[in-house]
Protein backbone atom coordinates (compact mmCIF):
# COMPACT_ATOMS: atom_id res chain seq x y z
CA UNK A 1 0.00 0.00 0.00
CA UNK A 2 1.07 3.63 -1.20
CA UNK A 3 0.68 6.71 1.41
CA UNK A 4 -1.51 7.65 -1.89
CA UNK A 5 -3.37 4.39 -1.50
CA UNK A 6 -3.76 5.23 2.23
CA UNK A 7 -4.82 8.88 1.41
CA UNK A 8 -7.79 7.47 -0.64
CA UNK A 9 -8.68 4.68 1.43
CA UNK A 10 -9.09 6.96 3.96
CA UNK A 11 -11.10 9.50 2.27
CA UNK A 12 -13.08 7.36 0.80
CA UNK A 13 -13.65 5.95 4.61
CA UNK A 14 -15.28 9.46 5.02
CA UNK A 15 -17.41 9.78 2.21
CA UNK A 16 -18.81 6.80 3.14
CA UNK A 17 -18.95 7.89 6.89
CA UNK A 18 -20.85 10.98 5.77
CA UNK A 19 -23.42 9.27 3.84
CA UNK A 20 -23.99 6.59 6.16
CA UNK A 21 -23.95 8.79 10.04
CA UNK A 22 -26.49 11.83 10.87
CA UNK A 23 -24.72 14.80 12.06
CA UNK A 24 -22.39 15.25 13.74
CA UNK A 25 -20.57 12.33 12.58
CA UNK A 26 -18.41 10.28 14.97
CA UNK A 27 -14.80 10.05 15.68
CA UNK A 28 -13.98 7.13 13.33
CA UNK A 29 -10.27 5.43 13.20
CA UNK A 30 -9.99 3.67 10.36
CA UNK A 31 -7.27 0.16 9.74
CA UNK A 32 -6.24 -1.05 7.14
CA UNK A 33 -4.70 -4.91 7.93
CA UNK A 34 -4.06 -7.56 5.80
CA UNK A 35 -6.96 -8.85 5.71
CA UNK A 36 -9.48 -6.42 5.68
CA UNK A 37 -10.23 -2.60 6.35
CA UNK A 38 -11.18 -2.28 10.38
CA UNK A 39 -13.36 0.68 10.67
CA UNK A 40 -14.02 1.62 14.09
CA UNK A 41 -16.35 4.45 15.94
CA UNK A 42 -15.50 6.37 18.69
CA UNK A 43 -18.93 6.88 19.90
CA UNK A 44 -18.58 9.78 22.92
CA UNK A 45 -14.78 10.89 22.17
CA UNK A 46 -13.62 13.37 24.85
CA UNK A 47 -12.92 16.84 24.13
CA UNK A 48 -9.92 17.51 26.51
CA UNK A 49 -6.65 16.72 24.85
CA UNK A 50 -5.59 14.63 27.69
CA UNK A 51 -8.66 12.14 27.56
CA UNK A 52 -8.45 11.96 23.72
CA UNK A 53 -4.83 10.63 23.93
CA UNK A 54 -5.66 7.73 26.98
CA UNK A 55 -8.78 7.04 24.61
CA UNK A 56 -6.53 6.28 21.83
CA UNK A 57 -3.71 4.72 23.66
CA UNK A 58 -6.46 1.84 24.60
CA UNK A 59 -7.59 1.55 20.89
CA UNK A 60 -3.81 1.16 19.62
CA UNK A 61 -3.06 -1.29 22.67
CA UNK A 62 -6.70 -3.52 21.64
CA UNK A 63 -6.50 -2.99 18.08
CA UNK A 64 -3.59 -1.96 16.50
CA UNK A 65 -0.76 -3.64 18.43
CA UNK A 66 -2.36 -7.30 18.30
CA UNK A 67 -3.08 -7.25 14.41
CA UNK A 68 0.48 -5.42 13.73
CA UNK A 69 -1.21 -2.57 12.05
CA UNK A 70 1.22 -0.25 10.29
CA UNK A 71 -1.10 2.33 9.20
CA UNK A 72 -3.73 4.14 10.13
CA UNK A 73 -6.42 7.07 9.42
CA UNK A 74 -8.61 8.95 11.94
CA UNK A 75 -11.68 11.27 10.56
CA UNK A 76 -13.48 13.58 13.10
CA UNK A 77 -15.32 17.04 12.28
CA UNK A 78 -14.23 20.08 12.92
CA UNK A 79 -14.88 24.19 12.85
CA UNK A 80 -12.87 26.14 10.17
CA UNK A 81 -11.23 29.39 10.69
CA UNK A 82 -14.30 31.33 8.94
CA UNK A 83 -16.32 29.21 11.48
CA UNK A 84 -16.81 26.59 8.20
CA UNK A 85 -17.98 22.94 8.97
CA UNK A 86 -15.38 20.54 8.22
CA UNK A 87 -14.23 16.80 8.33
CA UNK A 88 -10.78 16.26 8.66
CA UNK A 89 -8.66 13.24 7.90
CA UNK A 90 -5.14 12.53 9.14
CA UNK A 91 -3.50 9.53 8.14
CA UNK A 92 -0.11 7.99 8.94
CA UNK A 93 2.08 4.95 8.42
CA UNK A 94 4.62 3.30 9.98
CA UNK A 95 7.98 5.33 10.05
CA UNK A 96 6.26 8.14 7.11
CA UNK A 97 4.36 10.62 9.88
CA UNK A 98 0.91 11.58 9.88
CA UNK A 99 -0.61 14.11 7.25
CA UNK A 100 -3.91 15.89 7.23
CA UNK A 101 -6.17 16.98 4.65
CA UNK A 102 -10.43 18.39 5.53
CA UNK A 103 -13.27 18.85 3.49
CA UNK A 104 -16.46 20.75 3.83
CA UNK A 105 -19.21 18.61 5.16
CA UNK A 106 -23.04 19.91 5.45
CA UNK A 107 -26.56 18.36 5.32
CA UNK A 108 -25.77 17.93 1.61
CA UNK A 109 -22.60 16.35 1.92
CA UNK A 110 -19.28 15.93 1.83
CA UNK A 111 -17.04 18.60 -0.85
CA UNK A 112 -14.13 17.53 -1.99
CA UNK A 113 -10.76 17.24 0.68
CA UNK A 114 -7.90 19.91 0.04
CA UNK A 115 -4.33 18.69 -0.84
CA UNK A 116 -2.68 17.07 2.33
CA UNK A 117 -0.19 18.69 4.00
CA UNK A 118 2.27 17.27 6.42
CA UNK A 119 0.88 16.86 10.30
CA UNK A 120 3.30 19.14 12.50
CA UNK A 121 4.18 17.44 15.27
CA UNK A 122 2.48 19.99 18.25
CA UNK A 123 -0.67 19.75 16.22
CA UNK A 124 -3.38 16.60 17.20
CA UNK A 125 -0.80 15.44 19.97
CA UNK A 126 -3.39 13.38 21.12
CA UNK A 127 -2.81 11.32 17.72
CA UNK A 128 0.63 9.94 18.81
CA UNK A 129 -0.41 6.53 20.36
CA UNK A 130 -1.76 5.85 16.76
CA UNK A 131 1.52 6.93 15.13
CA UNK A 132 3.68 4.90 17.33
CA UNK A 133 2.06 1.99 17.27
CA UNK A 134 1.86 1.95 13.47
CA UNK A 135 6.08 2.83 14.02
CA UNK A 136 6.34 -0.52 15.68
CA UNK A 137 4.50 -2.61 14.07
CA UNK A 138 6.96 -5.54 12.41
CA UNK A 139 7.32 -4.66 8.56
CA UNK A 140 6.24 -8.30 7.07
CA UNK A 141 9.69 -9.29 5.31
CA UNK A 142 10.90 -8.91 9.24
CA UNK A 143 8.69 -11.97 10.05
CA UNK A 144 5.83 -10.01 11.28
CA UNK A 145 2.35 -10.87 10.49
CA UNK A 146 -0.50 -8.74 9.62
CA UNK A 147 0.92 -5.42 8.84
CA UNK A 148 0.61 -4.10 5.38
CA UNK A 149 3.83 -3.00 3.44
CA UNK A 150 4.22 0.84 3.03
CA UNK A 151 5.85 1.99 -0.51
CA UNK A 152 6.47 5.24 -1.41
CA UNK A 153 4.59 6.72 -4.24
Amino acid sequence: MTVDQLRALVEAAAADLVERTDRPHPVTVVLPLEGATKVISLDGFPDDDEARHDALSVLAAREMVPANASCFGFISEATGPGGEDLLVAVYGARQRGGHVTAALVDDDGLGDFLPAEPLEPTAMPFLRPLQHAADTATPPSEGGTGGLPITSG
